[in-house]
């Protein structure tokens, strides 16, 4: 077992969510084995004692006036936006803007390949009565067309005119 797996599935092994016997194994093997997770297993039991051991713990009498009396001095103080924020935001667009037109104005040279050189390959032919594209056969006796010509070329095998 990982540290990770460790720390991502401890909270359901704490809570008793595994009861498998094989799992509750690989955590108790991996807590021997690793200092770390030893340390962080040792923590969170003893918040979570002391958590328990603490009482129940009551509010204050007047901590209900204190707390609607914070919160609507945070509700005014949300409403009012300071006077800063909108110079800051503005300032803020601005620059972005400025660097998108700089941006824009200034290219980054991009590298091109050298193009390569020509390679001579064989010029592409249809066989008379085949329809299969082959390559022309030096062999071949007659043409039909000029062999210079960019088109396809129909050929006849040598034997076939003699």
């Amino acid at each position: 077992m990982t540290c990770a797996e460790f720390l991502k599935r401890y909270t359901d092994v704490r809570d008793g969510l595994i009861t498998a016997p094989r799992e509750l194994r690989r955590f108790e093997r991996h807590l021997v084995q690793c200092p770390a997770c030893r340390r962080y297993d040792t923590a969170v039991r003893r918040g979570v004692l002391a958590l328990q051991a603490a009482g129940t713990i009551e509010p204050s009498r007047d901590f209900r006036r204190r707390l609607d009396a914070r919160l609507e001095r945070e509700r005014r103080a949300i409403g009012a936006v300071p006077t800063g924020a909108g110079l800051a935001a503005a300032l803020f667009v601005a620059a972005a803007l400025a660097l998108v037109a700089l941006e824009g104005v200034r290219r980054t040279p991009v590298a091109h390949a050298p193009a390569l050189p020509p390679v001579p390959f064989p010029k592409p032919v249809l066989q008379a009565g085949v329809p299969v594209v082959s390559f022309q056969d030096p062999r071949a006796g007659v043409f039909a067309a000029s062999p210079a010509s960019d088109g396809p070329t129909l050929i006849e095998p040598a034997s076939a005119g003699r």
